[in-house]
């Protein structure tokens, strides 16, 4: 039987193309061609020594993730290193152990299943990066690495974003982000793509030279086969246009980063432990049903830094159907965030808050990102810390708009009554003419599924929904969303293109004058605070900025400045 036939498809059969074309082989990773020399073995031996070029020197203890056929494990151990090679393939640890002995270090085992007692100089992952969550690997390493260990990946990755129904290979720009937010400082990177992919060109036309005796020798179906060489095909194609490619990154753990530390997405399961980080940043507890109203549906909440398995900071992440500039997306609300009070001595990119936020942004927000745009509504002490960091630019501010209530006879044209039972085709069709007018904007969607969620469904907040309609033709106006308070009303919300706006803020004010209150209250941002304040409104501030993403790339702050529509309803907290 051969050896490799049990291999996992298809390295079984790259395994045995490169022995029918050269009788032996030791390696399957990829090959660094010359320019002048198309022998695949002479390519592979190119990358070892090129990897090899760029170890530490001895001593140096080496985690190997991946040991292919356990030939660059053999040679780390003939070259005096103290290493250990993982891989969850047991046919893998068999075939190299058949080669180079029983003693040789292999040990069956996944990366984040791993633990040691002795911490590694070097964890060194060559093509099997692409098989782990990039998080997962810089968290991992944070733990196995000493205070100045090193990382190599030499691997195929992504050189721009794919589509949803074919994202690829992981992106280059995420290894270097995600290493960076992690504590990690990019010290090598090497383009080996040109090199590289020679290896493509080479595997798809032996596989089809040898079609036949594949599917003979290693008893493969002919689709197998087929599917393989369509698909080799398709990879081809990719490094010629440029979108995969082939790199060598090497990575330094920065001095201040702890192996006490971790940075994780925050799950649904960890409730318990967020509440409790909560109670201890913000003096309260949080009701648990509020917090599963905020976070419901989502299994990633955030990122959650740990310092010693205890959880001491938290950046909540809360997606967003706006409208931006007349187009759907999906922004990202930031809400929740905190760090232990324990932690708070350190303010700088060396911190809990920065980790939190900068894993976040780089993973998540921006430019061929899951949410093109992020915004919140930090208080400006936080946002000028924020600033500080470079995480965020100003985008705007809320403004406090307050009315008297308004004694005076009831309209003859309009009338405010509370918002009747299936009101689902009035409030999408006011929210599409609101939509339609704010097209220069940036505005979250108000249909009747967002009104349901936001207001009718919370926990703990009992709202009033209005619909100002005419009294004539009973077509609907608008619609306004209240808190009635002890000693005010909250004006949260409004569904209502800009040139009714003054409409339905009359009829607010009548309503509070009914209500028994003194005045009524709104938040908006300061480019409509005019507008909502007409000629008896006073506008103040509330020291509330609106922030955007400034870490990584994507829609420029100047596009976005003065441009969003966002009112108290739009918070989590009102």
């Amino acid at each position: 039987m051969l050896p490799y036939k049990d291999f996992t498809f298809p390295l079984n059969v790259y395994s045995h193309v490169l022995l029918k074309d050269y009788g032996s082989f030791e390696y399957l990773h990829y090959g660094l061609f010359s320019a002048d020399d198309a022998d695949v073995l002479k390519a592979q031996q190119r990358a070892t020594d090129l990897l090899f070029a760029h170890l530490p020197p001895n001593p140096c203890r080496i985690l190997e993730v991946g040991i292919g056929l356990g030939t660059t494990l053999a040679k780390l151990v003939k070259a005096g290193y103290d290493v250990i090679g993982i891989t969850p393939d047991k046919n893998q640890i068999n075939y190299a152990k058949n080669s180079y002995g029983d003693e040789l270090p292999a040990v069956h085992s996944r990366l984040e299943d791993l633990s040691a007692a002795q911490k590694f100089d070097l964890i060194l992952f060559q093509e099997s990066a692409q098989y782990i969550d990039t998080t997962a690997i810089f968290n991992k390493a944070l733990e196995l690495l000493t205070d100045d260990g090193q990382i190599i990946i030499m691997d195929e990755i992504s050189l721009r974003k794919g589509s949803p129904s074919d994202p690829g290979l992981p992106l280059l720009d995420n290894y270097i982000s995600q290493g960076q937010a992690s504590g990690f400082e990019l010290i090598e990177q090497l383009d080996l793509s040109s090199q590289a992919l020679p290896t493509n060109s080479y595997l798809l036309d032996a596989v089809i030279r040898y079609r036949e005796n594949v599917i003979d020798e290693l008893s493969l179906s002919a689709e197998d086969i087929d599917g393989l060489i369509d698909s080799a095909k398709l990879y081809l194609a990719k490094y010629q246009d440029g979108r995969y490619g082939y790199c060598f990154l090497q990575l330094k753990k920065k001095a201040f980063i702890s192996a006490d530390w971790s940075i994780d997405l925050a799950k649904s399961n960890d409730e318990a432990e967020l509440l409790n980080l909560f109670q201890a940043s913000f003096g309260y507890q949080v009701q648990p049903e509020l917090w599963r109203w905020k976070y419901r549906g989502l299994d990633m909440l955030g990122t959650l830094v740990r310092r010693d398995g205890r959880a001491i900071a938290f950046y909540g992440a809360m997606p967003r159907a706006i409208h931006l500039f007349g187009f759907p997306a999906t922004a990202v609300q930031i809400g929740d965030v905190m760090v232990h009070p324990d932690e708070r001595g350190t303010l700088t990119r060396k911190g809990a808050f920065f980790h939190a936020a900068a894993s976040f942004l780089e993973r998540f927000v921006g430019e061929d990102k899951a949410f093109p745009i992020a915004f919140g509504f930090p208080s400006a002490r936080v946002f000028r810390l924020a600033a500080r960091l470079g995480l965020y630019e100003r985008v705007g501010e809320l403004m406090r708009v307050s009315w008297p209530a308004l004694q005076t006879r009831p309209s003859y044209s309009v009338r405010l009554r509370p918002l009747s039972q299936n009101p689902g085709a009035t409030v999408d069709r006011l929210w599409l003419e609101m939509a339609d007018a704010l097209q220069d904007q940036v505005v979250g969607v108000r249909d009747w599924a967002y009104l349901q969620q936001r207001y009718l469904d919370h926990p703990t907040v009992d709202y009033q929904l209005y619909l100002v309609s005419s009294r004539l033709t009973g077509s609907p106006l608008g619609i306004v969303v209240t808190r009635i308070l002890d000693d005010a009303v909250e004006l949260l919300d409004i569904i209502a293109p800009p040139q009714r706006v003054a409409t339905l803020i009359h009829c607010l004010r009548r309503l509070t004058w009914n209500l028994g209150k003194p005045q009524a209250y709104a938040w908006i941002t300061t480019q409509h605070a005019n507008l909502l304040a007409g000629e008896t409104g006073e506008i103040t501030p509330t020291d509330i900025i609106i922030p955007h993403n400034h870490w990584t790339p994507g829609l420029p702050a100047s596009a976005l400045l003065g441009r969003w529509w966002l009112m108290g309803g739009d918070t989590d907290f009102r």
